[in-house]
């Protein structure tokens, strides 16, 4: 399936004018799921599933769940959210969702709040295919509006009105790469930039989508951006006899930060760095015990799935300013178990609701790794850990992960902080993977959770 609607092309222009929609609701600070710290060990047989659009109730927390997908939808493909939880995969207003599968197809569906149904809320829901690669993302502000790459251009695609505006790209000409990457409220939009693969990418581009004239191009290994050589003393530098590469890159919810995951890095283990786009410095995380698990950056704060503050369990994150990560003074620790027990389970963190509320929780899926000896709370469940200092954990839902990689659940909420996306092979009783895409045995599918009850 393609696009909608006929596309125009536009080419790079120096202003844009937008008509940005009102921001979506607020995100909640608190919500009324079950916060126990009791085991919950996960249902088994999991619940029995109708297709897809039909509703089931999470028989240990309540939680509605939405089945997104099923055998017949994308011909049986497995479908996930996204690979990590640095990609918007929610629009601004939560009414379309993004799905892709394991090879690189990717589409968006309708979502209606209202009635907690997908598409035209049949039992096949139309998936509308896009005609570029996956590695595109939402804006954060208007609904109808998605980024992506296109060739040596970021680009803009309206899915109302089926216009598609090229953006810019690097004053070299060269390509642009990875992803895109929207920044806080649509401030910025950045990728990799040149030739290579992941790890050896060197270079970043990023404009400002309202003002396509305001880019900046940062290289580096000439430690330099737009040509203009920088002396910060953070700036990211190799290892002694290695060209430093670029992993990954995600963006803040709100603000103007970027995450960035380094490869060949000279100055701590992981390396986790970030740029403050509207100061052009960096701040590197040179090491300490809890620099483990997952990253995601929200509005003015940083977390990683760091595990207890004891260093004992896996279960845990730590909270750190994105300006300076190694500020002790600003560590604050979310999420952690009443007892330590051991390393058996990791965890993809999101953050968007903060695009709405600062100040919002953060959500976990946590995944199996090993099973502990015996059941503890939060292990292959969907949660929302408070940043207020109360060590408040919310409990959603299992997510009856497994099978890999691509069976690690990758949670996603929404910018309102009523709805998380999830994928899932629901224990390995979906069915076999058509063609075994990504080595799967069994298929994947999606699925939304209710974190706010429609009627509240």
């Amino acid at each position: 399936m393609r696009l909608r609607a006929p596309i125009s092309v536009i080419g790079s222009v120096a202003l844009l004018s937008l008509a940005i929609p009102a921001f979506p609701a607020s995100a909640p600070s608190t919500y009324s799921a079950y916060t126990g710290t009791d085991p919950k060990p996960s249902p088994s047989p999991p619940p029995v599933l109708g297709p897809a659009n039909a509703i089931l109730t999470d028989p240990t927390f309540g939680s509605r769940i939405l089945r997104v997908t099923d055998s017949k939808t994308a011909g049986g493909a497995s479908l996930i959210p996204e690979d990590a939880g640095f990609f918007r995969t929610w629009n601004a207003d939560s009414t379309a969702i993004k799905l892709m599968n394991t090879t690189g197809k990717s589409w968006w569906v309708e979502f209606n709040p209202a009635n907690f149904k997908v598409g035209d809320g049949s039992s096949r829901p139309t998936l509308h295919q896009l005609n570029f690669n996956y590695h595109w993302e939402w804006s954060a502000v208007d609904p109808d509006v998605l980024y992506f790459l296109s060739g040596n251009q970021l680009s803009r695609y309206n899915k109302s009105t089926g216009v598609v505006a090229n953006l810019g790209g690097p004053p070299n000409g060269e390509p642009v790469a990875y992803h895109v990457v929207v920044v806080g409220h649509d401030k910025w939009v950045c990728s990799v930039a040149g030739s290579g693969v992941q790890d050896t990418y060197t270079k970043i581009f990023c404009l400002n989508p309202n003002n396509s004239s305001e880019r900046k191009f940062i290289d580096i290994v000439n430690r330099t951006i737009n040509g203009i050589a920088h002396a910060d003393s953070n700036w990211p530098t190799g290892m002694t006899g290695q060209t430093i590469g670029i992993h990954s890159i995600f963006g803040s919810a709100g603000g103007t930060w970027l995450g960035v995951i380094f490869k060949g890095q000279g100055w701590g283990p992981k390396g986790l760095a970030v740029l403050n786009l509207a100061t052009d410095t960096w701040s590197l995380a040179t090491g300490d015990r809890n620099l483990s698990g997952h990253p995601s950056l929200g509005d003015g704060k940083y977390v990683n799935g760091s595990g207890s503050s004891n260093g004992r369990d896996s279960r845990g994150a730590v909270l750190r300013d994105p300006n300076n990560l190694m500020d002790a003074s600003k560590h604050a620790f979310v999420m952690q178990p009443a007892a330590t027990v051991g390393w058996y389970d990791g965890e993809h963190s999101s953050w968007f609701n903060a695009s709405t509320n600062p100040n919002a929780p953060i959500l976990f899926s946590r995944y199996n790794i090993t099973s502990p000896p015996a059941a503890v709370p939060w292990y292959g469940e969907i949660v929302i850990a408070a940043t207020d200092g109360s060590n408040t954990v919310w409990r959603f839902a299992h997510n009856h992960n497994g099978g890999g990689y691509y069976g690690s659940a990758f949670a996603q909420i929404s910018n309102d902080g009523r709805w998380a996306l999830f994928s899932s092979y629901w224990d390995g009783t979906l069915g076999p993977s058509p063609n075994r895409d990504a080595g799967l045995m069994t298929r994947i599918d999606t699925f939304i959770v209710e974190l706010v009850p429609t009627n509240k």
